[in-house]
């Protein structure tokens, strides 16, 4: 397929936040923006401010003299507005990105956990010098992408569907590897050497140093700089401490102690994220000491054990929808907020990751005081048999927790309900429409009662 000029545009899933982000950016270069979205949402209600945008997918929505038709890896390959079109318009999303940037020094963030957090925490850090970023997440106060003022752009990469090998960056910020969208990749061996590729491509790479899979891949690679708890990381934290929302930890880079540093996010995972923020903008110009001071006010992506009411009870909304995320989730609110019982609420996300990692699930929401497990969010995936939510309820009881499993979400905020007792932690985990029900719940214990 040719690049195309990108005079006009129709976005497939246009109200997803990476593509949302990419629509924006199109419209910011100057181009005339359509697109279309199987659901409302808060965040297309913004892109129909300045786009034109259809509720469900239809070949009808699509305008003559298109330039080409964006698609994610969240899009099935049988949409009819896809199909509708010829296949030489048919653009990915990480394709689109790729040429839109294709004059800029890109220092993508990569890796299964934590892109969006660290991401937020680079563009937020480096915002003196107004480069570009693109975030594939709701932040208060930052726009999830933005062209900005110079070359550098900050982008959070998806690996999801492997076609990020496009990309080559200068620097890449490598967070973690973990077992995710392994049937795109035909096993973890698959998604390991696509990363790997990855690294191959870009000039710096900044890597976690705690993640055996990401030392192994990076052993090689000539110019690193590492992060993490881990003694010998060039970036270190030392004497972590937790409160609530936030870590404390002392900071020390390349063997020197360099003070004390907030981290605006709790749990260990947002010490890595903070690390990682730091290290890169650090290789990016920024002095230590600046950066040290900054990284305490930065925001938080929406969705990032975010803090929805504090009132008698502790309500908190989350988009994990990995076993490792849970866990990392489960830990930051016992570490923050040490000896309240913890009700989680978990919707799956995709019949495939639920088949594949149903007992894990299972042995990290045992953590919790209790569970109630919603049906599958589908995402674009067709159901599989013997696959639903219950697999996962049955998994938790097996690993010795309380769950009960419940179909819809107005169902699992009554079990919710029925079990939260005052001074309870009352949280939602998933990447689907979970948030729906942490938010009403929010609203229904705002008085305490």
């Amino acid at each position: 397929m040719r690049w195309p000029e990108f005079r006009k545009v129709h976005l497939v899933g246009i109200g997803g936040d990476g593509m949302s982000g990419l629509a924006r950016l199109l419209w910011q270069g100057g181009a005339s923006i359509t697109g279309s979205d199987a659901q409302a949402s808060r965040r297309l209600g913004e892109v129909a401010e300045w786009a034109e945008v259809y509720l469900g997918h239809d070949p009808a929505h699509l305008p003559p003299g298109l330039d080409a038709v964006v698609f994610s890896s969240a899009v099935a390959p049988d949409n009819p507005e896809l199909r509708a079109v010829d296949p030489d318009l048919r653009l990915p999303r990480v394709r689109a990105l790729s040429w839109l940037w294709r004059e800029r020094s890109v220092a993508a963030v990569v890796g299964t956990h934590g892109k969006t957090t660290t991401t937020t925490w680079i563009a937020w850090l480096m915002r003196e010098s107004s480069p570009g970023h693109y975030i594939g997440g709701q932040v208060p106060g930052l726009p999830s992408a933005t062209w900005g003022k110079e070359k550098l752009v900050v982008a959070e990469v998806d690996e999801s569907d492997g076609r990020f090998l496009c990309l080559s960056p200068d620097l890449c910020v490598l967070t973690s590897i973990d077992g995710d969208h392994l049937n795109n990749y035909a096993g973890f061996f698959g998604l390991k050497t696509a990363f790997a590729a990855f690294l191959g491509h870009a000039k710096k790479v900044v890597a976690n140093v705690d993640d055996p899979h990401v030392v192994e891949i990076v052993r090689d690679h000539r110019d690193v700089v590492t992060f993490g708890l881990s003694a010998g990381a060039d970036f270190r934290a030392r004497g972590v401490r937790f409160f609530r929302e936030q870590a404390v930890f002392e900071l020390w880079a390349f063997g020197r102690r360099r003070g004390e540093v907030v981290v605006p996010g709790p749990g260990k995972h947002n010490v890595r994220n903070a690390l990682a923020a730091l290290a890169a903008a650090h290789i990016l110009g920024i002095p230590i000491s600046r950066l040290r001071d900054d990284l305490a006010c930065a925001p938080r992506p929406r969705r990032r054990l975010e803090i929805l009411e504090e009132n008698g009870y502790l309500v908190v909304d989350d988009y994990a929808h990995h076993p490792t995320e849970l866990a990392a989730g489960i830990s930051a609110l016992r570490s923050g907020w040490p000896g309240r019982r913890i009700v989680a609420i978990f919707q799956p996300h995709r019949y495939t990751r639920t088949a594949l990692l149903a007992p894990q699930f299972g042995q990290v929401l045992a953590w919790a005081d209790e569970v109630v497990v919603t049906e599958i969010y589908p995402a674009f995936e067709e159901p599989i048999p013997g696959v639903s939510g219950r697999i996962v309820a049955d998994a938790v009881r097996r690993a010795g927790g309380k769950a009960v499993f419940c179909r819809d979400l107005n169902r699992a905020m009554e079990a919710a309900a029925e079990r939260i007792r005052p001074g309870d932690i009352v949280v939602g985990f998933g990447a689907g429409d979970i948030w729906r029900l942490t938010r009403e719940m929010a609203r229904s214990l705002s008085s305490g009662s």
